[in-house]
């Protein structure tokens, strides 16, 4: 028996919230992915740890660009949330950036853990739309 694709009943201001979403949410992820370039691997990390830093403050800022475009009533608690979590990720990232740089993979790793902890929202927002029938 074939597989049918899943056809969404959601509203059109839905679904185009949702393909808003996805755009945010695939910047945030190559945000994520381009932040641990920077984390040694064996005796050096893949990319200087500046420009993976850089790398990572540049994709949130096109992120919280792309942010309107999902923004409704439906998703507004999760649209906040992530909101905050890209002002937060920046604002750590910031901090790294203008202080003092930890030396290795075990005093390196939580800090950069650090900064994209607070992105983990963006797993909850997405939850949200699969419960809207996204």
């Amino acid at each position: 028996m074939p597989l049918r694709r899943r056809t969404s009943s959601a509203r059109p201001e839905l679904r185009g919230s949702f393909e808003g979403f996805r755009l945010t949410s695939a910047l945030v992820e190559e945000a994520r992915a381009t932040l641990l370039l920077g984390v040694p691997s064996g005796r050096a990390s893949r990319l200087p740890l500046a420009e993976a830093l850089a790398g990572f403050e540049a994709l949130l800022d096109e992120a919280t660009g792309a942010m309107p475009s999902w923004r409704m009533p439906d998703v507004e608690a999760e649209w906040e949330a992530c909101r905050a979590a890209l002002d937060e990720s920046a604002r750590r990232a910031e901090r790294l950036r203008l202080g003092s740089v930890p030396d290795g993979y075990e005093q390196l790793a939580p800090v950069l853990e650090e900064l994209i902890e607070p992105l983990d929202v963006f797993a909850a927002a997405a939850g949200r739309y699969r419960s809207l029938g996204l």
